[in-house]
């Protein structure tokens, strides 16, 4: 059998990588649109059904801490990939089976459990796999998840029941231990009437059943993709990174330090993303403008609509600027959407659409920058991906936590605490930039050797 050359096997590994983010992306976000589905297939009510996003939640906190140290103890870090792909396959075929409340939480925990250790795995892959060079691919692996993400309600919109609300009171259901990309569902009333009872009939299989043997399919042959890159590319052959770069000592000391003030930043960076998005609706109805729910549906659309694009712009952006400028530009735009929030936007209804497609855009691609830009200075291992992975995880939990709290009372706490958050991460990166501004890039070029960092069995 003709062997692969390691730029083929690069290309191919990192198409991998794309697909597997796309089916992760779309097991994440697909859940929220069939919350009311879900309630039906196991006869539950609103209240008891939430549980199952605080079981995902910790699997997926859970996944991530434990990939971190499963990818860093084994060598076969592409059979791995494999073996969680199938899972997320397996899970994504199971769900719609659930009959109760306790087997459907159990699936989602698998699929938070093997989501948190692939997305780890999937990070750290492409880092060691571009190098130095990573900037513009690792852009894109976070552009494909939201796409996924995006992809996920218009895969499953046409198997929903039909449902309509009694009542208009100015409720909002948002789940606050989200940790990724979630798309909130605005409630009027927790009496809901199921129009299509019939979808859910016990003779019959729900129409939900069909979008997920959709969804679990591609999961399945993004699964046999890896699969036979394992088979053709045996993981003990090819370059390694020390034939191509080599790597300054690091200290523990300084490495400790940049992961900390990393971890803090991408902890405030994400955890005011989902906590924009799960509730600017409820802002937008019970904050000074009043306006409807459907409104604020619709602005909400238009923070996932803006963050998408700037995550697709950050692509190019990556490949003519390095990782700081990219951060520095999404920080001003993120103090600009702050500073039109605060002042603003109480009293104007366009301020709030301007504020909210520039915090979109300003907090697209800060996550990904930041890795991007560390991984020059330090070696980001398995566990600390890990580590940022899990930060940016309890991020999504903790300050929508907050923010649901004293919404009731202080309808502005959303833009009090935008405006903390944008502050916090301008100051955490200047502490950064001077911690790290007289250290040498890690990669140091050998005499008549291209500096190419990957290793092509990552």
């Amino acid at each position: 059998m003709t062997r692969l050359s390691s730029k083929a096997l690069r290309i191919i590994k990192t198409c991998n990588l794309y697909a597997s983010c796309i089916s992760s992306g779309i097991s994440i976000a697909v859940v929220g649109p069939c919350l009311l589905d879900f309630q039906e297939l196991v006869h539950t009510d609103t209240e008891h059904i939430a549980i199952i996003f605080t079981c995902r939640s910790a699997g997926y906190l859970a996944g991530s801490l434990l990939g971190g140290a499963l990818f860093d103890l084994t060598e076969k870090k592409q059979f791995l990939m494999t073996v969680l792909n199938f899972l997320i396959a397996l899970s994504v075929f199971a769900i719609p089976w659930s009959g109760t409340v306790e087997m459907l939480a159990g699936w989602l925990v698998l699929s938070g459990l093997s989501t948190g250790a692939l997305d780890t795995g999937l990070n750290v892959c492409c880092l060691n796999l571009w190098g130095k060079e990573s900037g513009p691919f690792y852009q894109a692996l976070h552009f494909t998840y939201s796409f996924g993400s995006l992809l996920a309600p218009l895969i499953v919109a046409p198997f929903l029941g039909d449902y309509h609300h009694e009542s208009l009171i100015n409720g909002t259901y948002s789940i606050l231990n989200e940790t990724s990309v979630e798309f909130s569902c605005n409630f009027n009333n927790t009496s809901t009437n199921f129009n299509n009872y019939n979808t859910f009939h016990s003779s019959e299989i729900p129409s939900l059943t069909y979008a997920y043997l959709i969804m679990g399919g591609y999961s399945l042959l993004v699964a046999v993709s890896f699969l036979t890159v394992c088979i053709i590319a045996p993981l003990d052959v090819g370059i390694s990174k020390s034939e191509t770069t080599e790597t300054k000592q690091e200290n523990i000391a300084f490495v400790t330090i940049v992961v900390m003030l990393a971890f803090s930043l991408l902890f405030v960076v994400t955890g005011t993303q989902i906590s924009y998005a799960q509730m600017i609706a409820t802002h937008s109805v019970k904050g000074p403008l009043h306006l409807t729910s459907v409104i604020g549906s619709y602005v909400t659309s238009s923070f996932w609509a803006a963050l998408t694009i700037s995550r697709f712009s950050s692509i190019f952006f990556a490949i003519k600027f390095s990782s700081l400028a990219v951060i520095v530009f999404d920080l001003i735009i993120y103090l600009a959407g702050a500073v039109v929030l605060q002042f603003l936007a109480a009293s104007r209804e366009w301020a709030l659409w301007l504020a909210t497609v520039l915090l979109g855009f300003g907090l697209a691609s800060l996550f990904a920058s930041v890795i991007t830009w560390v991984e020059r200075y330090i070696t980001v291992s398995n566990k600390i991906l890990g580590l940022f992975a899990s930060g940016s995880a309890f991020g999504e939990m903790v300050i929508p936590y907050v923010i649901g709290y004293f919404l009731e009372k202080i309808p502005e706490v959303l833009s009090y605490v935008v405006t903390a958050s944008c502050v916090l991460s301008i100051l955490l990166t200047v502490i950064l930039y001077l911690i790290l501004r007289n250290k040498q890039d890690k990669y140091v070029e050998k005499e008549g050797i291209p500096n190419i960092a990957f290793d092509a069995n990552a």
